[in-house]
């Protein structure tokens, strides 16, 4: 779940690492730093806390033109500065920057001479480099040979003009231009410099040197490669226009919306959906957000295809007594496409001879090249950790999946369409959350789509207010959850579908009548008391989870800032999670 990036070139790369570090942030923020080679020696800095902490100790003279470079998520011990990458090994030899987990890296830390000076697995790693013998390639190959789990590794040697590559199940990527060779764990590190990548395989290493880079498998023979165009890749982030990308990436909804709507109906998005019809049934696997646009698309296709759907959270699913079907597609979700726990399952499904599909938000990730059928979003790149717009655009893409199976899309393509013109960026009143911050005992409730919505709502206020809610199905309140509910406790109830209007009111009854407090979101009037009220704009049911969740986003943001939180960079988490 870290980041790391590394540049070789003519030029000094100093500020092109930390730029590209900059960019992969949103892996990491616990620590970060750079390593170098000068006059034949390693030097590294290191900083806790987010990038510009590092920058304001790297002086302008440092000059260099090797450099790699980490931004941490901590994993293996806390966050300080000697857990900080890069680490180097003990004699000075190596340096190496690591997104992963060596999972035996106790047991390799006892068979090691060395006074090691952090709690990492990384420390381990560049150490066991060091204790191999041959050219640096040789060594890293050797080590990687002995580590179990994954890895993406940049590894300077002291002696050696070249930057070291090698890849594991984290994600890496390398391009070369004419100033130089560049590598990084996102295609972002790339934007305005490079027209085209090489994306690694498991299990490949690479020499970068300053007129290009060249490539190795396991046991060392030399391959060739194919660049990949990335000339197209969304990188409009790039301009910050607002106080934070959370805020930016919400307000970015109806535009990713539109943008998907004419990728399919406009553009002639290519998809074999006769291929998809054959399916009797469909298990959509999935984590966090991801999860909760797989239970919409569940529900979407069932209602509009009337196919047997199921879905599993990807770490529950991977260890669990699972029984697979040949009649099945296995659906995959994740913004990165890089999960590790929704690759680990997609690998096991396509281990049994099984089809995989998969959603995702990133070209040339890894859960793409495991996919028989791949079927892309189109967000644009997501930057704040809390994911607003790659949930809407996947709950958008599962629905109109759904109604291309059923051969409802073209029927239904000019509703789709006066849906995505007329979305606007929804406010959530300010005077409003002055009214209900005060509470920190809240529920999130509500049934079918909108108990997905609930769900959705409240991992939005617990991952960057910190707040400690609860999505739950309205009916369940009274199976235990009712005894909770006092004069101090909010309940927001999201109700959508005029069908289930009068089971909802007996709920907001049954919580009125113990002291609770309501604040009721919805597209029409009910016939009972309410404390607080969200009106929102009336559309059609299937479009509603798309709705409603957009104001529950701006109340987890304004709360966040209110609590004088940084939206964009929760604490303990961030976005792409790539380890177990």
């Amino acid at each position: 779940m870290c980041g790391i990036c590394a540049g070789i070139g003519h030029e000094n790369q100093i500020d092109d690492v930390v730029c590209g570090l900059k960019k992969l942030e949103y892996r990491g923020y616990d620590s970060s730093g750079i390593a170098f080679l000068k006059n034949g020696e390693i030097q590294a800095i290191k900083s806790v806390g987010q990038i510009k902490n590092l920058e304001k100790k790297i002086d302008d003279e440092v000059c260099s033109h090797v450099v790699i470079g980490h931004t941490r998520w901590a994993t293996h011990g806390s966050v300080c500065e000697e857990n900080a990458h890069p680490h180097i090994s003990q004699n000075g030899e190596f340096a190496m920057v690591h997104n992963g987990i060596v999972e035996n890296f106790e047991n390799l830390k006892g068979n090691l001479n060395c006074n090691f000076k952090s709690q990492t697995d990384t420390e381990v790693f560049v150490n066991l480099v060091e204790a191999e013998s041959g050219t640096p390639l040789e060594r890293l190959m050797k080590a990687s040979r002995k580590v179990v789990g994954s890895f993406a590794v940049a590894l300077l040697h002291k002696n050696t003009n070249s930057i070291f590559l090698a890849k594991r199940k984290s994600p890496l990527m390398v391009a070369v231009g004419k100033d130089g060779v560049f590598a990084g764990s996102d295609i972002s590190v790339f934007a305005g410099k490079f027209d085209f990548c090489y994306i690694f395989e498991d299990d490949e290493f690479a020499i970068m040197e300053e007129d290009g880079v060249k490539f190795f498998d396991l046991n060392g023979n030399q391959i060739s490669k194919k660049a990949v165009d990335i000339r197209d890749f969304d990188f409009y982030d790039e301009d910050l226009n607002e106080d934070f990308y959370m805020l930016k990436e919400i307000k970015e909804q109806p535009a990713a919306l539109r943008k998907t709507y004419f990728k399919f109906f406009s553009e002639g998005l290519q998809f074999d959906f006769e291929a998809i019809k054959k399916f009797k049934s469909f298990h959509f696997i999935a984590c966090g957000t991801a999860y909760h646009s797989c239970l919409l698309g569940a529900q979407f296709i069932q209602q509009f295809c009337k196919k047997d759907c199921k879905v599993s959270i990807a770490s529950e699913f991977r260890y669990g007594s699972n029984i697979y079907s040949k009649n099945c597609l296995y659906v995959f979700v994740s913004q990165s496409g890089e999960t590790a726990d929704t690759m680990a399952c997609a690998s096991l499904v396509k281990e049994k001879g099984l089809k995989v599909m998969c959603v995702t938000n990133v070209p040339y990730c890894s859960l793409n090249k495991l996919a028989d059928f791949v079927l892309p979003t189109f967000a644009g790149r997501e930057v704040a950790v809390a994911s607003t717009k790659a949930y809407t655009t996947q709950v958008f893409t599962l629905l109109i999946f759904a109604l291309f199976l059923n051969d409802k899309a073209t029927r239904l393509q000019d509703e789709l369409k006066r849906f995505v013109l007329n979305l606007e960026n929804l406010q959530f009143n300010e005077c409003l959350l002055e009214e209900i911050s005060k509470f920190k005992k809240i529920f999130f409730i509500g049934r079918e789509q909108d108990y997905v919505s609930a769900l959705e709502g409240a991992l939005k206020l617990k991952e960057i207010a910190y707040l400690n809610c609860l999505g739950m199905p309205a009916g369940e309140l009274k199976h235990g959850t009712l005894a909770l509910i006092d004069p101090q406790t909010l309940v927001i109830a999201i109700s959508t579908q005029r069908a289930l209007k009068g089971k909802m009111e007996s709920n907001i009854e049954e919580i009125k009548a113990r002291g609770g407090k309501v604040l009721l979101i919805s597209n029409f009037k009910h016939n009972v008391e309410t404390d607080f009220f969200v009106e929102l704009p009336d559309f059609d049911e299937m479009f509603m989870p798309i709705v409603s969740i957009i104001p529950l986003q701006q109340l987890a943001l304004n709360f966040a800032l209110k609590l004088g939180y940084n939206p964009d960079k929760p604490r303990n988490l961030a976005k792409s999670v790539t380890v177990e």
